[in-house]
């Protein structure tokens, strides 16, 4: 028969191995809050433990042999109408004897990390479930009782960091967690490594798949933005040289506009690589904005063909002088602090 994910996890806890009595006490008690139900009758007062499948039940009967209990005095009946229950009655006296009640929780479980592990593992067992991680991220938890899953969500959030929200069903209260992180830290501290260890290389195997996507969108979407810029620049010089002329240009915007032409597929960062001496990406750009400026204003009649002339020779008298300043700002050197002190007390001497 083939077992559903939450059945395979259940499966592995079941395997877990207990290392004191301790902890088969704390995980009982997990059991006892999931499933348990109190029964008096007119003859004797038992607990009733459903379970989901057999080795959930085989689970309760060696931990209470392990805390020192006859199995023999355990009963463990299979439901004939639904062939995955299975019901184990356990005697209210063998629980007095060992403790334990259905009712109190004990104090060291909230106290002990690990005894608290091993009584979430009992209540997952009991009424939990969690969902192949390959389809959707989701651990639950079913209880009537709201309080008991708050408190289990006040030490999963002190202890790991990790927050669930709890919802009300028709009659019982669910707590589930959404995020994959959260799962595989509440699965290793139940003790199903097995299942976190799969929940993890899934995990990471999206979280890569998502930097890749995201990555592509990024170039994809650059790309885009490069190609249309590209064509409106291109759009523009064009016509520029069909209107105008490139040849009557500026020096700057001539080989601008040529290179432009020339490397299509280029950016304004790789194009102004190009220039000698190599151009920023912001001058490049202040190039181009030039160009568009010359054919709107040309477009829109604000220059007549008589005077394109005359502010031609305008936009070139500019851009030189603007390069001469760049030039003399590069010549220019700060005056050392020894001469400026000799100037200083010169200046003094002639007063």
């Amino acid at each position: 028969m083939k077992y559903t994910f939450s059945e395979e996890v259940k499966g592995e806890l079941c395997q877990v191995e207990v290392l004191s009595q301790e902890e088969a006490r704390a995980e009982i008690v997990g059991f006892l809050k999931g499933k348990g139900t109190y029964v008096k009758t007119s003859i004797d007062n038992y607990i009733v433990l459903e379970v989901g499948f057999i080795p959930a039940a085989r689970r309760i009967m060696n931990l209470m042999h392990i805390l020192g209990t006859d199995k023999k005095k355990l009963t463990l009946i299979k439901n004939r109408l639904q062939r995955k229950r299975v019901q184990v009655f356990i005697p209210t006296n063998i629980l007095e004897k060992l403790e334990l009640s259905i009712l109190d929780m004990p104090v060291a479980i909230e106290k002990d990390i690990g005894l608290f592990g091993a009584f979430l593992r009992g209540f997952f067992v009991a009424s939990g479930s969690v969902t192949d991680p390959a389809k959707n991220y989701h651990f639950e938890l079913v209880s009537y009782n709201e309080p008991l899953l708050r408190y289990i969500d006040e030490i999963l959030n002190e202890s790991l960091g990790v927050s669930g929200k709890i919802s009300k069903l028709r009659y019982n209260y669910r707590y589930y967690l959404k995020r994959g992180q959260d799962i595989q830290e509440v699965l290793e501290l139940m003790g199903s490594i097995r299942a976190a260890s799969h929940l993890e290389k899934i995990t990471t195997s999206r979280e890569i798949k998502a930097d890749i996507n995201r990555t592509l969108n990024f170039l994809s979407a650059n790309a885009k933005r490069t190609g249309e810029s590209n064509a409106r620049q291109i759009e523009i010089i064009t016509k520029i040289k069909e209107t105008i002329g490139l040849e009557k240009l500026p020096e700057e915007l001539r080989q601008f506009a040529i290179l432009r032409l020339e490397n299509e597929d280029l950016s304004l960062t790789e194009l102004g690589e190009l220039f000698n001496p190599p151009l920023t990406k912001s001058m490049v750009y202040n190039r181009f904005m030039k160009l568009q400026r010359l054919f709107e204003d040309f477009q829109n009649n604000k220059i007549s063909s008589a005077d394109l002339n005359d502010y031609l020779r305008k936009i070139s008298k500019q851009s030189q002088t603007g390069a001469g300043n760049i030039i003399k700002n590069k010549k220019k050197k700060a005056v050392p602090q020894e001469d400026k002190n000799i100037e200083d007390l010169e200046s003094i001497n002639e007063r």
